[in-house]
Order: C-alpha cells, then sequence, then structure tokens
C-alpha cells in the first residue's frame, strides 16, 4: 500500500523530512526556499526550464545517451566520477563543441546556480555530517587532483551532475548502485506538466508517492532506495536536475588516494585482516553520520553533543533509547577522566 505526500503549491515551501523507526532523518522534501516561495521561485523555475530546454536543443546525442535503464530520455553526466573502469578518478567527457558549448552555458545560468545553492544548504542543514564527509572528500580530490573540474567551484559539495534533458523525462523502479551508498543525492525537475497528472516521483520501499512539482528539489539516498517517476502526459515536458558523487570517490580517497586493488597488493595478511574488518564496519559507521530529529530539534543540527559524548564511533546506534543510555554513559565517564 502506498501513501500519498503532496508538495503543494500552497505552501510551496513546505519542507518534509522522512523518518526511519531510529529517528534518522533519511530524507527530504525540500520544496523551494521560502524566501522566494511563489513568484520569485516561480519565475527561477521558468528560466531553469528554459535553460534546460536550450541545452536539449543545442546538444547532439549517442544512441546511448537517449536512453537506458533509467528511462526513454535525453541525458549528460558532468563533473568527475571513479568506477566503471576507470584507474582514477576522472572528468565525465562531453564530446563536441557544440555539446561542450551547451553544457556550460548551463552551468553559468544563475536560475541552475540557484536550485544548486539551495540543494547544498539543505543537505548541510539536514545531513550535516555527511554533508561535511562530501565537503572534506570533494576539496581533497581537487586539490590532489588537479586535473579533476568543479561544475560550480567553491559552491557545491557534489562531484557530479546528471542532467535529464527529456524532453520527457521519467524512470522505472531503479536504484543508482554507483552513487556512495550512505549519502544523498538531491533531484530538481523542471518542465511544463501537470504534477497532479504526471512526474510523480515514488519511493518504493518507503510506500510513499510524493507530487513533484517543477522547481522544487528532494534529498534522498538514492544508492538506498527504489524509486521511480510516474509518466507526463504526451504534450508536456519534464527534464531533471540531478546531483551526487560516487561511491567509489570516498573510497579512493580513505585509501589515500589508492584503489583498493594497490592497497591490498602490498599489504601483509594482518593488513589485509585489518582491512577486510573495516570495510565490513563502514555501514555502521554511515548509519551514524544521519541526523538524528531528536537532535535538530533540541537545537544540535550538526550533532556536536553526540561527537563531544563519543558516540559518532560507537559500535551502533539504531535504538533511540539505548542512544541516549550510551550518551549518558559517555558523558558519565567523561566527567570521571575529567
Amino acid at each position: 500500500m502506498f501513501a500519498e505526500i503532496r508538495l503543494t503549491p500552497a505552501p510551496h515551501s513546505a519542507c518534509i523530512v522522512l523518518l526511519d523507526t531510529k529517528d534518522r532523518i533519511v530524507a527530504v522534501l525540500g520544496g523551494v526556499p521560502p524566501a522566494s516561495a511563489g513568484l520569485g521561485w516561480d519565475e527561477n523555475t521558468a528560466k531553469l526550464t528554459a535553460a534546460m530546454e536550450a541545452c536539449y536543443k543545442g546538444s547532439k546525442f549517442s544512441k546511448k545517451q537517449l536512453g537506458g535503464r533509467r528511462g526513454q530520455f535525453a541525458s549528460r553526466t558532468v563533473g568527475y566520477g571513479y568506477g566503471n573502469g576507470r584507474r582514477l578518478p576522472l572528468n565525465y567527457k562531453v564530446s563536441g563543441k557544440a555539446n561542450q558549448a551547451a553544457v556550460q552555458e548551463l552551468l553559468e545560468d544563475q536560475a541552475v546556480r540557484r536550485v544548486m545553492g539551495f540543494t547544498n544548504s539543505l543537505f548541510n542543514a539536514f545531513a550535516h555530517k555527511i554533508y561535511k564527509e562530501y565537503q572534506d572528500t570533494n576539496t581533497q580530490l581537487l586539490s590532489h587532483h588537479p586535473h579533476l573540474r568543479s561544475n560550480f567551484p567553491e559552491k557545491t559539495v557534489f562531484a557530479a551532475l546528471t542532467l535529464n534533458l527529456g524532453p520527457r523525462s521519467f524512470s522505472p523502479p531503479h536504484m543508482d548502485a554507483d552513487n556512495c551508498a550512505g549519502g544523498w543525492c538531491t533531484d530538481t525537475p523542471a518542465g511544463n506538466y501537470d504534477p497532479d497528472k504526471g512526474g510523480q516521483l515514488v519511493l518504493w520501499d518507503m510506500g510513499l508517492v510524493v507530487r513533484f512539482p517543477p522547481g522544487s528539489s528532494i534529498l534522498f539516498p538514492s544508492a538506498l532506495i527504489t524509486h521511480s517517476t510516474l509518466p507526463i502526459q504526451e504534450h508536456e515536458t519534464r527534464y531533471a536536475f540531478l546531483q551526487y558523487s560516487s561511491g567509489g570517490l570516498f573510497r579512493w580517497r580513505a585509501n589515500g588516494f589508492r584503489s583498493d586493488k594497490d592497497v591490498l597488493a602490498t599489504a601483509s595478511p594482518e593488513q589485509k585482516s585489518e582491512y577486510e574488518a573495516e570495510q565490513g564496519s563502514h555501514w555502521k559507521l554511515a548509519l551514524q553520520k544521519f541526523t538524528r530529529w531528536s537532535d535538530l530539534v533540541n537545537g544540535d543540527w550538526q550533532g556536536k553533543r553526540r561527537t563531544e559524548a563519543g558516540l559518532d564511533e560507537a559500535s551502533d546506534l539504531s535504538d533511540p533509547d539505548s542512544n541516549r543510555k550510551e550518551e549518558t554513559k559517555a558523558r558519565a565517564s567523561k566527567k570521571r577522566r575529567q
């Protein structure tokens, strides 16, 4: 059974958080910036739609770029990533002068940059520790590998941007396995479509159908949650602006800017055992980076009290009651040491 969540025009700025059973914020239905709700953001959405439409019309696409497992529409990826045969982090290639010019014009568009700024702010506000991991990884990779190109220098923590250029973009159920499993992606649609008759985002594992108007933004872990977009009407257009970072980038940085293969090639048996043990515990550490709703309500949106209590490296913080008990014990122990 599915429940419906409506990001409605009034209030268009409504922001809804989705929690798991253990008090973690796992997704944010961000709506639009509150200060820009109404005509101000509607105008930005119209400009975003025009920019993506111009990019589509000014580009040429290979057969592969006109359809795939995520749907039958034109797409373009820019930025950088690691994995799928790459031996080190590399920029996604955009071939042809016309395509390069079309993409560059889109990246410099002010409506696009406003969306980028808003979604990064949402990410920081509702998943601060994950955001910081993205920020640190992005900064270090760009510093260590000068050949890498940021889509929005010093303005985004995401390494890559995929443009679903439609002109009728909607997707069957899928997960984005290349994305960082413990992280979030952003999804902002544009176009001219009726959100009551199509374009809804379906989060299958949560049993939710989300009304998804043009210009609104949603952040969620697309590598973990099966999701799809419902078809729009035949005469309508729909585009999408997606930001994310591939999981391989985080492994590359954690390995000292080396691949798993290179690390294991020179490791002793003891080091290999330790490495495998660390790999097996990554999911627990990733869970602990998700912001707790109770922390946010209490004004600790950065989770500083949890960090100071020594809980960031605890083995399992899945139960809110045990969280509080462990936090009390950690604080008592800290006072005794002092």
